[in-house]
Parts: structure tokens; sequence; C-alpha cells
């Protein structure tokens, strides 16, 4: 019976013991590899995806601060001795709303299409200031009329000339934040253009730096962008931008549709691999380097800048020649004319954050400040999530003289801040944790894994220990019982191997019996001297029965 108890108990600990460390080394060695195929499996953007509805319409809105430069002495504009004076003012806070439009999925090459389209609120308590403030900022219209003349011949240079004077076309305009931003303002000299020029030479009927972008979907142009489907390390990048694999504003690689959208970024972030956004605005794709790692509600995330590598055309990083569209001027500005229409427009980082020296000598008011002015993400490394995004750009204007325009023949070369915009997205704490939960199960199981191979090895090594234990238990036991029939046992058995010691002594030449006496004390407690019985002192030298005599320091063994 205790037989059959005892081989239970071996079976059902060896075979608990045989799945514990099976299951713990199945989740350590292969678990890892099994969550990233989940993790991939959940990022890919498909219908019903846990990110697609938040794809369709984030779940929060967007805020997007606009702060305008009034230029305070547009007079002295061909005086050179005198720099323009510009004054901030702002921020004019907007809410945004945006939302996908004509989504269409395409699996031969997994990718989808949209467009975007955005509602804007002026947010009246976030904003220093009211859209019926009045600025005074430059005449765009005038600058890209005597723009468009630079290479034409005399006659029509005059010609502008005359439409300017004709028109009362001044060198600056003095309009609302309101007209300057959403709402527009008529201008004469646009609406004659209109009549004179081919439409999609002059697309608007009214001036205005967003003029037409609310509730609108057609500004910012059609996106194809990959989903990720069949290859993760696809999924947000640009596919096609207005129906074309790349933008007919720049040659050469700058004309790629580099990065991503802006929503999606491959999973697996590098330090030494940059990440790249398509913006529309600027027609072409930003690279941000890496930056230094962060902490964002408690998740570790890789910040990515832009850095003068992003704003170069050519000046110091020689591959990005082809983004000067033929203006060679210092690092620090992109030439974007082509893609506003041929107007002198130039974006830089706000305050010519990181620009060269340059363009902050040309005016006065600008007080550049990484805090305010740096464009940054900061990505969740392993799944590529957004968690902080600061989307800052500045808007130039660049002013220069032309000999047969009379408004601009004896102005000085310039390049004229007139805006910049901030759209800074910082994830819910409560999103970001959902993350942080998801991010923490392999370690979790990892744990688990450990825990289980642990008590797994113990369950195995269970019985031979017990084993082990209980002989030791038992020869200690017998050791020290005052059993003289057990005691005999111990004292034949050690002085046996006494006898055996001494013989080996003695063939190596080697004495003794003080060397069986010292073997004897270790392996036997000396009992405790009983008194003699009476037969003991009536036969004091009768011999024992079965037991060896052991007298005073010298071992004589008796041989019956």
């Amino acid at each position: 019976m205790l037989a059959k108890e005892f081989c239970n108990r071996r079976c059902i600990l060896t075979s608990a013991g045989l799945l514990l460390v099976a299951s713990g080394t199945f989740f350590i060695l292969f678990f890892p590899a099994i969550f990233q195929d989940i993790l991939h499996e959940e990022l890919k953007l498909r219908p019903g995806s846990r990110g697609y509805d938040a794809w369709v319409s984030p779940p929060f809105p967007l805020a997007m601060d606009v702060y305008f430069f009034n230029w305070t002495n547009p007079e002295d504009i061909t005086n050179h001795s005198t720099k323009p004076i510009l004054e901030e003012l702002g921020p004019y806070r907007f809410i945004e709303h945006p939302t996908k439009v004509d989504i269409a999925w395409h699996d031969a090459n997994a990718t989808v299409s949209y467009r975007k389209k955005s509602l804007f609120y002026f947010d009246e308590e976030g904003s220093n200031g009211s859209l019926d403030d009045v600025i005074s900022s430059i005449n765009i219209v005038a600058v890209s009329a005597a723009k468009r003349s630079k290479y034409w011949g005399y006659i029509k240079q005059k010609g502008v000339s005359m439409g300017l004077n004709l028109y009362d076309q001044k060198i600056n305009v003095v309009k609302t934040a309101g007209e300057l931003l959403f709402d527009g303002y008529e201008d004469n000299m646009v609406l004659m253009g209109k009549h004179m020029f081919d439409a999609s030479e002059i697309p608007f009927d009214r001036v205005g730096w967003f003029y037409t972008r609310n509730n609108s979907a057609d500004l910012i142009g059609h996106y194809n962008v990959h989903t990720g489907v069949e290859d993760i390390a696809m999924i947000g990048k640009m596919g096609e931008w207005n129906y074309k694999p790349r933008t007919d504003f720049f040659e050469g690689t700058c004309g790629m549709l580099n990065g991503s959208a802006g929503e999606f970024y491959p999973p697996g972030l590098s330090k030494e691999r940059p990440v790249e956004l398509f913006t529309p605005d600027m027609c072409r794709s930003l690279p941000l380097d890496f930056e230094e790692e962060v902490t964002i509600h408690g998740l570790k995330a890789y910040k990515y800048s832009g850095d003068r590598r992003a704003i170069d055309n050519g000046t110091m990083f020689p591959e990005t020649a082809c983004f000067s569209a033929g203006e060679i001027v210092p690092s620090g500005v992109l030439n974007i004319s082509s893609c506003r229409f041929g107007t002198p427009v130039f974006v830089s980082f706000p305050h010519y954050y990181g620009a060269d020296p340059f363009y902050l000598d040309q005016v006065e008011g600008l007080t550049p400040n990484k805090e305010k002015h740096q464009f940054y993400m900061a990505l969740e490394p392993t799944t590529a999530v957004p968690l902080d995004v600061a989307a800052r750009l500045q808007l130039n204007i660049m002013i220069e003289p032309y000999e047969h325009v009379n408004l601009f023949a004896d102005v000085k070369r310039v390049f004229l801040p007139v805006l910049w915009f901030e759209q800074h997205v910082l994830m819910p704490a409560e999103l970001a944790g959902e993350i942080g939960q998801a991010l923490t199960v392999p370690s979790i199981v990892r744990l688990c894994g450990i825990v289980m191979l642990v008590f797994g090895l113990m369950m195995l090594l269970w019985v031979p220990l017990e084993r082990m234990f209980t002989r030791r238990r038992r020869v200690a036991g017998t050791i020290g019982s005052k059993d003289p029939a057990a005691l005999n046992g111990v004292r034949s058995f050690a002085l046996t191997s006494e006898k055996g010691m001494l013989t080996s002594s003695e063939k190596n030449g080697k004495t003794t019996a003080a060397t069986a006496i010292v073997l004897v004390d270790k392996l036997l407690e000396k009992p405790e001297k009983q008194p003699p019985s009476d037969s003991q002192r009536q036969s004091p030298t009768s011999e024992p029965e079965s037991a060896p005599l052991i007298d005073g320091r010298n071992a004589t063994i008796v041989k019956s």
C-alpha cells in the first residue's frame, strides 16, 4: 500500500514537473515572437481593425495655433539701412475635426486611397486675440505678380507695373486675422487675373492663407498609402499623391514620395534610421532624425526632430540641392514656390530656428527657442504609435527688386516672415496607458515562464532529494540509537572498515592502532559509561559474546 502510494506521488510530481518545465521553456523562448505576430496583425490597417476608427476620425479634437507677424514699418522697405520690424501676435487657436472621405481599398497592392476633410472652429478662449485684430502683412498678390514677370521681357514687365498701379496695389495690406486666414479677402487684381490666365494658374477668387481649406476635401490632394497587410514594414508609406507616384515640383530624388502620410509608421523603430513625413503643404517629405529617448505618460519614446538637414537646400548637404528650385540661398529655408502657384514662398522652422544667422540678421523681432519652435515627433519604438507630435512651420515671402516694376524697383532682397503655425498633439494618458499595458504582456509572460520552469525543476528533483534525505535520517537515527543490537551492528561495521584500513596501512609500511582509534572515534559516538552489572563485577575477564573490546588507548580485536 505504501509502495503504491509512493509510486503514485512520484508519477504525479514527475508528470507535473515535466509539464511545467516544457510550458515555461515555451513561454520564455517562443512567446516574444508570437506576441510580435499578434501585434503586427493588430496594427495592420483594414476595415474593422483596432486602429481603423481612430484613423478615419481621431477620437479627440486637434488644435492648430497660428501666430502672425505684424509688419510695423512697411514704408521703410526701400530704406536699405532699416530692417523690417516684426511684432508677433497670437496664438489664434482653431479646433480641427478631421475625417477621411472617399475611402477606397485596393487589395491587389495592399493600399488604400482617400481624401482628408477638416472642419475648423475658432477657439476664442484658447486664443490670445480676436479674428477682428487688424494686421499689417505683405501684399501677396503684388509680390506674386511681380515674381511671375521676373523673366518676362521689358514690355510685359511694364504691363505688370501699370496693372499694380492701376489697381492701387501697395507693398503691404492691412486686413483682419480672419481675412488673412480662412475667410479670405477680395482683390480686384485676382479677379482680373482669373479672366486673363488659365483657371489652374489662379484657382481662387479670394486671397487667404487657409482659404477653401475649411470643410474641403480637395485642397491637400488625393492620398494613396500602404496598409501593411502584405508587409508590415510598408504600413503608412505613401504610394501615390494626386494619382502620381512622385511629385512634379522637384527633380530627381527630391520628387520622390518618401515616408509616411503622418498617421502610421512601421513598427520596430531604429535610432539610426530617420523618420520621414510627407507634407502636402510643402509638396515634399521632411526627414526627422533621432535626437533622444524621452518618457511620455510612463512610456519610453524615441524623439525624432527636424535638424539642419531637414531644412537644407544644398548648402550643407549636397543631396538636398534639388530642393533649391533654382534659388541658391543659405541653409534654413525651403523653396516651395513651385508648389504654391509661383508665389515666392519659403518654409522654415518658426523664428528661423536652426537656420543660418543670415535670416535673423535681416529682420527684427525674432527670438528662436527650441522648446517653442522645434519640429519633432515622439514615437513608441515597438509599435511606432505617435505619442507626442509638434508640427511647427513658418511661411516666409521673399521680396526682391524688379527693375521694371516700379513698386519693387528700389526694395532690398529680404525674406520676410508672415506667420507660423503649430499643431501639437499629445496622446491622452488613458490611451497611452492601454498601449503600456499591452506592451507589458511579454514581460509578464516571461516572468511566469521563469516561475513555471523553477517550480517544474523543483518537482522533478523532489523524489530523489526526498530519498536522499530519508536515508540520511535513517543512518543518523541508527547511530544515535541506544539499542545494543543496533550499536553492535554499527560498531561491527565500523571495526570491519577499520580492519581493512589497518591491513592497507600495514601493506604500505605504516601503522597503527592510533589511526584506527581516530577513525572509530569519528564514526561512533562513544556511549556513556553504564555502571557494571553484577555479572561483570564477578567475571571481569570474561569475553563479550559479539562486540569487540575497546580498551584504553589501544584497540584489540577479539576473534571468536
